[in-house]
């Protein structure tokens, strides 16, 4: 084992990444705030079977391990469940929270593009909202990817309420349908095919679900997608989708929505409309979110929800392709220390560093002044006999 390299999944942020990575979550942050969203922060441990129980998530998703007294712990896979334990607990009411934290999880495969540990800011909205809560919150997930800097994006809404009408009205065991629901939603339409001949699904129902990926665009795949389907459950679907983005066209969003049935789950819990940003350059979703009106049954107690979760690392992916970024910033003015009184140093910096990035070289003067050449530093100050020079430089160059 090679004790410096960090295990696959695992990354670093260098200073420049870090920066961007600050000033993107800040400025999703301040948008949450700005719609009445408060912040919340959980813990890194949970009991296991918080994202297990009723088949929330699948328990090979998670890291496991055991805590004093036998319990099965896990580290935090899932900030939505989180929030639900959250407010069952604690709560009562619509809330309005959001995070901003890690969230891991287990892969055994180290030739995947997947992350092990990786970067979330989400928002949730629970208590009764309805229709009008899915739209507060998907045009804040628009105002959220505009906020960071990223402009050319589409939010891609869906309904899991009209494949599961589908696949009802085609007779697949209820045992079955998650199964199905997963290949729909990886787009394996091979998967799918080999699924049918193993489920004797009619042909006329075959098409239907076969068509799922395609249907896809603006308002129009909804008459199509009408055509496909008899059940009242795919039916109501259309109709709350269709109603949806009426709302946000008629809201002035309509450039940054589209439809898209193919579109399942991203998550087991999701119970109706559920929706993804994507952008080109970035092979997976930028955000991921729906409703999931069921998920706080499991912890005790029934009520609406919906929210989503922004990936951070894949938004900075298409922010960098852009060329929205930015360098860390450098200091404004370096410094050396000779042989001079501690207590004018120090009413000096604070004073300089009220305005101003002021950093160290430990050094002499031509270290210093070779420091501020490289790195375009616009001043430098000696500390020396008692006194502090202040050297104006042309602030040009530098090499990082």
């Amino acid at each position: 084992m090679n004790k410096v390299q960090l295990p696959f999944g695992m990354q670093d942020y260098l200073p420049d990444e870090c920066y961007n990575k600050d000033k993107a979550e800040s400025a999703i942050a301040s948008v949450f705030s700005s719609y009445g969203y408060k912040k919340v922060s959980m813990p890194t441990l949970e009991y296991y079977d918080l994202f297990t129980a009723d088949g929330a998530m699948p328990g090979n998703k998670l890291f496991k391990l055991t805590d004093t007294d036998g319990s099965l712990l896990s580290l935090r896979a899932d900030g939505t469940i989180q929030v639900c334990r959250m407010y069952v607990t604690s709560m009562k009411g619509v809330q309005r929270m959001y995070y901003c934290m890690d969230a891991f999880e287990y892969l055994s495969d180290a030739n995947t593009a997947r992350d092990r540990e990786f970067a979330q800011i989400g928002a949730e909205l629970l208590g009764s909202s309805g229709a009008d809560g899915e739209a507060e919150v998907i045009t804040m997930a628009v105002d959220a990817l505009l906020a960071a800097g990223l402009k050319d994006f589409k939010i891609e809404i869906g309904h899991v309420g009209y494949f599961e009408g589908l696949a009802e009205e085609a007779g697949i065991p209820a045992d079955r349908i998650a199964e199905l629901k997963a290949l729909v939603n990886k787009k394996d339409m091979l998967g799918v095919e080999l699924f049918f001949a193993d489920a004797d699904v009619s042909e006329t129902f075959r098409e239907s679900l076969l068509a799922l990926p395609s249907l896809f665009g603006g308002p129009e795949v909804l008459s199509r997608a009408a055509s496909l389907c008899r059940s009242e459950k795919s039916r109501a679907a259309l109709g709350s989708l269709g109603a949806l983005v009426d709302k946000m066209n008629k809201a002035g969003l309509g450039q940054y929505v589209s439809i898209d049935l193919g579109i399942v789950s991203a998550n087991n819990y999701y119970t109706g409309v559920v929706f993804k940003g994507i952008c080109e350059g970035v092979g997976s979703s930028l955000l991921d979110g729906g409703r999931y009106d069921k998920l706080c049954d499991r912890i005790g107690r029934h009520t609406e929800a919906v929210g989503f979760a922004v990936g951070v690392k894949r938004l900075l992916t298409a922010l960098k392709n852009r060329g929205v970024w930015d360098r860390a910033p450098k200091a404004d003015i370096a410094y050396m220390v000779g042989d001079c009184d501690p207590a004018l140093v120090r009413r000096t910096l604070v004073r300089l560093r009220k305005k101003n990035r002021v950093v160290r070289i430990f050094g002499g003067e031509s270290e210093l002044l070779e420091y501020c050449k490289r790195r375009g530093i616009r001043s430098a100050v000696i500390f020396d006999a008692d006194t502090a020079t202040e050297i104006s430089l042309s602030g040009k160059g530098g090499d990082e």
